[in-house]
């Protein structure tokens, strides 16, 4: 029987999935910085080339769950398809995903005689979506045409595109069951709106037909896709669109960099290009540019530079949503070093932890979803001028590590008998406050402005102190950490303590708090806001065409996933990413495969 636990590590599993550990990294950093190369070509023309290298009905470029997705239907439908990857190895940052979409009124639900009610699912994605508008009383909940009538293509598509992808062959699902036997709650867990709290969430199977991963969820379409005998172009990065005379969408040039000499391939598409590439979470000018606050890369591979957002423009696309962002915390100096990092800081293991900002003080509930909980790293304090949590550290004592380093959620904690330069420790909270500026002040300029207030180790005791009041009352009474779904049902999958210690279990009120030792060592990461990818770009409508500034459609192209302005901007539950992408992918392959041929 398949280990529940470990198919939901996958992140930490990625690159020995695409190459092994430190070389599989080295290999894709280098595919990165070959694929990154400038190119001298327009992103859109009109001048056609003497001839085509490749032609098929529809062109999709990217082979994470969008593209797969638009490649399989649009296949199934009766077109022809080719392919386009821009890294050597297919499945995108799926790959490194859980994998597993978020699907309301899914048929494991039905299944199970669960009502998911279209308008009360609606209601739910408007109040977890757009907060700021939202109204309960107006028919279409305070949003717009456009954003209404998405949510509502999303929820319409969303179980029929899984239902058709195992119809078809191209990928199977089961319910997604955490190893506590409990199927996960939504991210956005305690609102009223949410009438169905566990279930949305489903999983791609494994060979034996358990709960599986992005591994899975890729290598199920690709055997799909590649049986059905579409080619797919590796190391070619799509950077130039083909319009006629009439400004149709007719192909697309690619530079291949499968070879020591790049050569230009153009792709001929009847009906349609589809892009699935991903989002920009690579373009540090975009990043820099369009995001909410400071941005240190993220779990996107590192091809994920935003190509499409060049070309569209070109094309007079209207750019949508793209300060948003699937955001997670990761490890600042893996950041720094390279952009790409293996994994993010899901839910931060262990009870004996917190996180505390630079004056040493806590400022969120560290149990929290991912997502939401990098979000208070973009605070913008108005008085002092000054991103205060733009460095949030990570402190925990050795109880913590010796427990927890191993666990699904102990990343970056080195493993037992390993060590890491960029954990800090220090035998007292004395020594490790002075340890954590000497280290702060060596990163220098690669964190700007951002150090230690002089309060810092002051207020770190203080904070340690009444951290420890509240783990032996169970109740914290700043952020309420343990009181949500969220917090307590994920626990035990990312804070699964190491056995054979003698350390004490957690006999506390609250299982995600436990005291600081009284004793050190005591350590601290450096953490550092960051995302999944981006999940802004093109404006797209509700069959995924992508529109220009007066939401008409551009003729022959479509965007599904994070290359195109995400309509279900929140992470209000996991897989929400996943979910829009197999959802829109779909709807994309399907609108495609219907379009009339195009005259040159």
């Amino acid at each position: 029987m398949d280990n529940p636990l470990e198919n939901n590590i996958s992140r930490r599993k990625f690159l020995k999935s695409v190459g092994s550990g430190a070389a599989g990294a080295a290999a894709l950093a280098a595919s990165g910085g070959i694929l990154s190369a400038c190119t001298s070509s327009p992103a859109v023309s009109s001048t056609l080339p003497s001839k085509w290298d490749y032609t098929a009905d529809v062109v999709v470029a990217g082979t994470g769950a969008a593209g797969n997705a638009a490649a399989a239907v649009a296949f199934a439908q009766g077109a022809s398809v080719i392919m386009l990857e821009k890294a050597a190895a297919v499945g995108g940052t799926t790959m490194k995903s859980g994998g597993d979409p978020w699907i309301p009124n899914n048929r494991f639900l039905r299944d199970q005689g669960i009502d998911d009610n279209k308008d009360d699912c609606l209601k739910f994605m408007a109040r977890g979506c757009y907060p700021q508008r939202y109204n309960p009383d107006d028919s279409k909940y305070g949003l717009s045409d456009y954003e209404y009538n998405h949510l509502a293509a999303f929820y319409d598509n969303g179980y029929q595109a899984i239902d058709y992808f195992m119809e078809i062959g191209a990928c199977q699902f089961v319910q997604d069951i955490l190893f506590t036997g409990k199927a996960p709650p939504d991210y956005l867990d305690h609102v009223p709106e949410n009438k169905v709290l566990h279930g949305r969430l489903i999983a791609p199977t494994t060979t034996s037909g358990g709960v599986g991963y992005g591994v899975d969820l890729v290598r199920q379409f690709r055997a799909y896709l590649d049986s059905s005998g579409i080619n797919t172009l590796l190391s070619h990065r799509a950077q130039q669109l083909y319009v006629n005379s009439n400004g149709q969408v007719i192909g697309l040039q690619a530079m291949d960099n499968s070879t020591s000499t790049p050569a230009e391939v153009n792709i001929r598409a009847n009906k349609a290009v589809v892009f699935g590439s991903g989002g920009f979470t690579h373009n540090k000018e975009f990043i820099i540019q369009y995001q909410k606050g400071p941005t240190y890369g993220g779990c996107a591979v590192i091809t994920n530079e935003g190509d499409l957002i060049y070309m569209a423009q070109a094309l007079g696309a209207q750019m949508y949503n793209m300060n948003g962002a699937w955001n997670a915390e990761v490890p600042l100096e893996q950041a720094i070093q390279l952009s790409s990092t293996p994994n993010d800081i899901w839910q931060p293991a262990g009870d004996s932890m917190f996180d505390v900002n630079k004056y040493g003080v806590r400022v969120t509930n560290e149990k929290r979803d991912y997502n939401d909980r990098t979000k208070i790293h973009f605070y913008w304090d108005p008085i002092n001028q000054e991103y205060p949590n733009q460095v949030m550290c990570w402190i925990y004592d050795q109880r913590c590590k010796d427990l927890f380093a191993q666990s699904a959620g102990g990343y970056p904690m080195p493993a037992p008998g390993t060590n890491d330069p960029a954990e800090i420790s220090g035998q007292t909270w004395h020594d490790l406050a002075v340890n954590i500026d000497d280290h702060v002040n060596q990163l220098g300029g690669t964190i700007g402005y951002w150090r230690l207030d002089s309060s810092f180790e002051q207020n770190l005791i203080d904070t340690v102190n009444k951290f420890n009041g509240y783990a032996n009352s169970g109740k914290d009474l700043d952020f309420h950490r343990g009181e949500f779904p969220y917090d307590v049902e994920w626990y035990p999958l990312f804070s699964t303590p190491a056995a054979g210690t003698d350390w004490p279990m957690n006999d506390k009120p609250n299982i995600t708090m436990y005291p600081l030792q009284e004793q050190g060592p005591y350590y601290c990461y450096l953490i550092g806001g960051g995302t999944l990818d981006t999940n802004g770009g093109p404006k797209v409508n509700d069959k995924c065409q992508v529109v220009d500034t007066k939401d008409s459609p551009i003729a022959g192209l479509y965007a599904a996933g994070n290359c195109s302005a995400v309509f279900m901007p929140y992470y209000i539950g996991g897989g929400a990413t996943l979910g829009n992408a197999l959802t829109m992918g779909y709807v994309a392959g399907m609108n495609a495969a219907q379009e009339a041929e195009k005259t040159i």
